[in-house]
């Protein structure tokens, strides 16, 4: 019987257990102390694999203040803390690296379809060198976000990308500037590499399952080490009163027999009952969880001892929408 508990290979990485915490917001950026006190809780709790809040690599980006800027003079500083944290437990970091807007200059927000290739060329560098900080600060790893509403998502969704270069027109070629930089990541830096990935987009002509199904394999040609899979906007499809879990659940099964990486599924989970239940019932293996650490960093200790457990979060997603890493109720 698989347990959410049990040690197991992820990639290149040894994880504690088959629980991925998922990072948002950060809005305790002036108090290190508390960053470093929740970090130290969720590590120490029995979670696997740890992926950081969002990490801004432009300073005036849409949620910049609602974020870690990797521009901060403290950013190393903070980086490396964290990476000694969850180390000292055993626990892999990955860096999650996002932007919403691209500005060029005075030239503000620039759609996909204007981007020149000079424009594309300093995007792929600078996340190259966000990935080197990452990696000198100790991390394990970068996510890339190409889902949820991410600029990188929209450059690969048909919805947005009409170019009419190398970098529009079939999915290869809207994936090209993502598919570029993952090689030359692969090939000179020593970081696992996640993709954060829509299922499908919703809109009409958008990203769809099929197109999201050969975007993950194309990224596996490339050297991606894991895939997470997401959709725009997914804390408000997975509340109390809403599951999307079973289109999620079968979408995800269908995509770990087609891929030889690791791939983590999120909805909504917050009882490891039923948790153990889909481990042993389908071929997932690893599981992803944000707002049941917002409301509560350590809740995994007592689903440890009891063998059983439920979130205290009531899905309510004030932390999703007022943009804080700290709960609302509690």
């Amino acid at each position: 019987m698989k347990s959410i508990f049990d040690k197991c290979k992820f990639g290149d990485l040894i994880l504690n257990s088959r629980i991925i915490r998922t990072g948002l917001w950060e809005s305790q950026q002036d108090d290190l102390n508390a960053i470093y006190d929740r970090y130290e809780k969720i590590a120490s709790s029995g979670v696997g694999l740890i992926t950081s809040e969002l990490y801004s690599i432009y300073p005036n980006d849409k949620f910049s203040e609602h974020s870690f800027k990797m521009s901060n003079r403290n950013f190393m500083t903070v980086a490396r803390k964290l990476a000694e944290i969850c180390h000292s437990y055993g626990v892999a970091i990955l860096g999650q690296v996002e932007f919403i807007k691209f500005n060029r200059g005075i030239d503000l927000d620039i759609s996909v379809n204007d981007l020149t290739v000079e424009d594309i060329r300093k995007i792929q560098a600078d996340i190259i060198s966000a990935a080197q900080q990452l990696q000198f600060a100790g991390f394990d790893g970068i996510q890339l976000s190409i889902g949820n509403n991410f600029y990188l998502s929209k450059f690969i969704n048909p919805y947005y990308n009409q170019r009419e270069d190398n970098y529009g027109g079939n999915l290869f070629n809207r994936s090209r500037l993502v598919l570029e930089l993952v090689k030359v990541m692969k090939d000179n830096l020593d970081l696992h590499i996640s993709c954060k990935i829509n299922t499908f987009d919703g809109r009409k002509n958008g990203f769809n399952s099929t197109e999201s199904f050969k975007a993950c394999k194309l990224l596996e040609k490339v050297g991606v080490d894991s895939l997470q899979l997401t959709r725009p906007l997914s804390p408000l499809y997975f509340t109390n009163k809403v599951s999307g879990e079973d289109e999620l659940i079968d979408y995800t099964s269908k995509l770990i027999d087609s891929v030889d990486i690791p791939v983590i599924v999120g909805g909504g989970f917050n009882d490891m009952i039923h948790m153990n239940e889909l481990l042993n019932s389908t071929n997932i293996e690893f599981m992803s969880m944000y707002r049941p650490f917002v409301a509560k960093e350590d809740f995994l200790n007592n689903w440890k001892i009891n063998g059983e457990g439920k979130s205290k979060c009531l899905k309510c997603n004030n932390c999703y929408r007022t943009k804080t890493s700290t709960c609302y109720h509690y």
